[in-house]
């Protein structure tokens, strides 16, 4: 007897090998696929040649080649080497391609697994060097002599290049006057107002009155009494003097 041919699969009907492919596959079994790929991927990275560009301390900027297998610290050591320069006293700070942002890294991270662009060669600035502060230039300053209330005086150490407005504070201060009520006079005896704009240096003076206009009211009382007073002690010292040369 003929036997009868074996009828042919119904249309649309996939293979045993599409199948295998194509059934659902457990969360296990696709995470695996997943590491094995990502493996896959870190491999291609670290055995690429990974090209960038060197900026040297100098500003100099270097093309330079590596395999993607070394570490940072590695690239540092022969980057140095190759340049002159000491490792321990030098850094690398790494940019990202396109965005150019920084890439932090440990030493032992692989360059081939960074997406490096621009490696910048930097010195160490030392934790003292760094910590020590600007030595300080000493403030030029003046004995001030401030006569004030008629018969007080008063000794303050200013500068002599700074406007008068700048010094009133501390002439306030030592003479316990307002700085509503202050103004400073040239002397007692002619009243000149000085120009508060101006320094002592521009001014050249070194002495000058404080008229406190609350308790002396009347500047032209106050400065006629200071020149009464300034009189009276030159008269005495010369009356001492001509007393002195007699004997």
């Amino acid at each position: 007897k003929r036997m009868k041919a074996r009828a042919p699969p119904p249309p649309n009907q996939p293979s045993a090998a599409s199948r295998i492919h194509s059934e659902p596959k457990s969360p296990a079994e696709t995470a695996v696929i997943s590491d094995q790929n990502l493996v896959s991927m870190k491999e291609n990275m670290i055995n690429r040649l990974v090209d960038f560009t060197v900026v040297l301390p100098s500003g100099v900027e270097q093309k330079c080649t590596v395999q993607g297998s070394k570490a940072v610290m590695d690239v540092l050591v022969d980057l140095c080497s190759q340049y002159h320069l000491n490792p321990s006293q030098h850094s690398l700070e790494l940019k990202s391609s396109g965005t150019q942002q920084v890439l932090s890294y440990k030493p032992n991270t692989l360059i081939g697994a960074l997406d490096v662009q621009t490696v910048l060669l930097k010195e160490k600035i030392p934790e003292e060097k760094a910590k020590r502060p600007l030595p300080r230039v000493p403030e030029k300053s003046v004995r001030l002599v401030v006569n004030y209330l008629k018969t007080q005086k008063a000794v303050v150490r200013v500068s002599p290049e700074v406007p008068l407005h700048n010094i009133i504070p501390a002439i306030c201060e030592k003479c316990e006057v307002s700085q509503e009520h202050i103004v400073l006079l040239r002397d007692g005896i002619t009243g000149e107002e000085l120009e508060l704009t101006k320094s002592l240096e521009e001014l050249g003076i070194k002495e000058l009155y404080a008229w406190d206009r609350k308790k002396e009211p009347n500047r032209k009382a106050s400065v006629s009494s200071d020149a009464i007073e300034k009189e009276k002690t030159r008269l005495l010292g010369l009356f001492n003097a001509d007393r002195r040369s007699s004997k």
